[in-house]
């Protein structure tokens, strides 16, 4: 895999012609710093080095394009949209089943951290939704030590409807199928399974997942639902029983005013009032008969570790309204984009989203890419190469921030990553240190000073730059101790003068 960046300006001047290039074989890694301000081209050469290791790549390659502003445009790639009325996304609670990589706790804290890069929870919170995430991998039978329970096969877990024909199918355990049926599922008998209408999976109903035909990993809508049931059950002190048929007699009562409503409008007269009445007050009866057995049931006191373990309402409230706010954002769905496997470039297009949504998205995406990398072992070649336009906005100085383990771990997975900014402040020195390549189009005035010390460079090569017709360009090499900056000509505006 090789990248042609220009001609050396001076050997250009004697009349030589010395390419500058970049070659996986001998580069360090294939980790690469694109900076320039405003027009000095950095989409020019992202794309011209996306054609060229792809078109002289050995071995196949993918190549993720997280483009931010949809300008980014290349033959032949597989671009998907994402935005909030998508039905596909991401799913950022999949476990990685390696056993010293992955596993839940490792995921549970890759989504805290990721949240927190954006807008951090309290410490509190952090320990409620720690609690939540524990409980949901439990129900989906992950065990937190046990790795034999991480891997999923997810090309066998779909849904047993996909759709078209308006269920929701429900995983619904025998022993709670009447809770079910009070809280409006029905039975089909064909596939032998509860059901609600797509529109009516919401709320209380969402106590049970997507039925699929193999086991899956938790989604966030899965989480939240998890946290609603917990809110209830500490709130009112009361079992999952009890708050079910509570929830039922609500149902009831608002269905019975729904059809007095019809009626009244209608000016039917034949409706039975007492018959609706007697509906609501065997659902009251239900509720009122299920707390008291659980509340005659409790003896220990360890029936309310819930409420000890999750803290206080006002805390899981909180919480809720996060995930809530998350969900919200409608690009964290179980439903994986539609990339065509056949295409070499994969091309996120994320202009529809918020400047934090794509910040969510794309930390998110990048951790699951690393994921993939570590799950699929030890490679001698890139497999994966990921292009981060504007990619300041995912940097900070958190050695844990997923930009910074791609930067020192990757390489032996096989991942290059590519980042585009405007300077080389917006990084860490051992980001800079991390990254084998480096190319500087031009910089504005105000950062050279301190571009000079974090890439090493002297302030009269930035002031040799002109824009869109000569760069500096730094490729370190294997057993190459150098590591000198050189200027580079950039192609087809060779006119311009070396310097003395």
């Amino acid at each position: 895999m090789q990248i042609s960046y220009g001609l050396c300006a001076h050997h250009y001047q004697r009349k030589v012609t010395q390419p500058i290039t970049w070659d996986s074989r001998t580069a360090v890694n294939g980790h690469c710093l694109i900076v320039g301000m405003s027009g000095a081209g950095k989409t020019f050469q992202l794309c011209k080095m996306i054609d060229q290791m792809r078109s002289s790549s050995s071995k196949p390659v993918r190549f993720h394009v997280f483009d931010v502003h949809g300008d980014i445009r290349i033959d032949s790639a597989s671009s998907v949209l994402f935005s909030e009325q998508t039905r596909y996304g991401l799913n950022p609670l999949r476990v990685i089943p390696d056993p010293h990589y992955g596993g839940v706790r490792k995921s549970i804290q890759a989504f805290i951290a990721t949240m927190n890069r954006v807008r951090a929870l309290g410490t509190k919170q952090e320990a409620v939704l720690r609690s939540i995430l524990n409980d949901i991998y439990a129900r989906n039978g992950f065990k937190a030590k046990d790795p034999s329970t991480w891997y999923v096969n997810e090309n066998e877990a779909r849904l047993i409807s996909d759709g078209s024909d308006g269920r929701m199918y429900l995983d619904v355990p025998i022993e709670e199928k009447d809770d079910a049926k009070s809280l409006g599922a029905k039975w089909d008998a064909g596939q032998k399974c509860w059901f609600v209408n797509i529109s009516d999976y919401q709320g209380p109903i969402q106590r049970w997942p997507p039925k699929t035909t193999a086991r899956s990993h938790p989604t966030l809508a899965d989480a939240l639902g998890m946290a609603k049931y917990i809110l209830q059950k500490t709130f009112l002190g009361a079992s999952v029983e009890a708050i079910t048929h509570l929830q039922a007699t609500n149902r009831a009562a608002a269905g019975m005013n729904r059809k007095l409503l019809k009626a009244h409008r209608l000016r039917e007269a034949r409706i039975d009032e007492a018959d609706l009445s007697e509906e609501v007050e065997k659902a009251k009866k239900k509720a009122i008969d299920a707390y008291s057995n659980y509340v005659n049931s409790i003896q220990s006191g360890t029936e309310l570790m819930d409420v000890l373990k999750y803290d206080s309402t006002e805390v899981l409230k909180s919480v809720i309204n996060r995930l809530e706010n998350l969900n919200a954002t409608g690009i964290f769905k179980s439903t994986a984009p539609p990339f065509d496997p056949r295409l070499p470039v994969w091309r996120y297009e994320l202009s529809p989203l918020s400047l934090e949504e794509r910040k969510l998205f794309v930390l998110f995406r990048l951790q699951e890419l690393f994921n993939n990398a570590v799950q699929r072992g030890p490679q001698d070649h890139i497999s994966d190469v990921i292009i981060l336009d504007e990619a300041h906005i995912y940097a900070d100085d958190d050695p844990d921030n997923i930009i910074n383990t791609i930067a020192k771990e990757a390489r032996k997975f096989g991942v290059a990553l590519i980042c585009a900014s405007q300077s080389p402040t917006h990084f860490t020195e051992d980001f800079i240190a991390s990254v084998g390549t480096k190319v500087i189009l031009g910089i504005d005035e105000m950062y050279w000073r301190a571009s000079v010390t974090k890439m090493r460079v002297p302030e009269s090569a930035l002031q040799w730059i002109k824009l869109t017709k000569s760069m500096l360009v730094q490729v370190k090499r294997q057993n190459d101790t150098k590591n000198e900056w050189s200027m580079v000509l950039i192609p087809s505006m060779q006119s311009v003068s070396a310097p003395h």
